[in-house]
């Protein structure tokens, strides 16, 4: 009856169980997507707002928009998708690690491979919307360091046309 009773609450979506290979295989579509794209050379979508949180979305958004008022990188002097700013026809990314934080977050370590060389992109990602999405980069430091400059750069006048 136990059992019955929980499974009625998961498929009402009261609860969840959250699972590390949902994880992985969510953030290995993400990548692939990317990966796909960039060797086609087909930069028209934007990967962001697809596999991005909303509220991660809104904030790289308002950062990206002061950066185009401004005419020069604050934050994005390179692309995040890949950390670096050129790729070879040798990209590529899989997920490495996954460690759930409850049912609804998840630390992801995806390695990159790039021109000949490894590098490591370490992922927040939430479960919102019916799946998963990055709320932030760089072991979970590039969503501060959007605050941050987003509060210095409105202590000198200058704000994002995005809210």
């Amino acid at each position: 009856m136990k059992q019955f009773f929980v499974c009625v609450l998961f498929s009402l979506g009261l609860i969840s169980c959250a699972k590390p290979e949902d994880v992985e295989k969510r953030v290995n579509e993400m990548y692939s997507n990317v990966v796909s794209a960039y060797l086609k050379q087909n930069f028209s979508v934007d990967f962001d707002s697809l596999f991005f949180s909303e509220e991660f979305y809104r904030l790289d958004s308002q950062i990206g928009d002061i950066e185009n008022q401004l005419g020069e990188p604050i934050i994005h002097d390179f692309d995040d998708w890949i950390c670096a700013q050129d790729f070879g026809k040798d990209l590529s990314a899989k997920v490495n690690s996954v460690k759930m934080r409850g049912n609804k977050k998840a630390l992801v370590n995806v390695i990159i491979h790039n021109c000949g060389q490894d590098s490591e992109q370490n992922l927040t990602v939430v479960y919102e919307r019916g799946n998963w999405f990055i709320d932030d980069l760089f072991d979970g430091t590039r969503r501060q360091q959007i605050i941050d400059e987003l509060k210095r750069l409105k202590q000198e006048g200058i704000e994002p046309r995005i809210k």
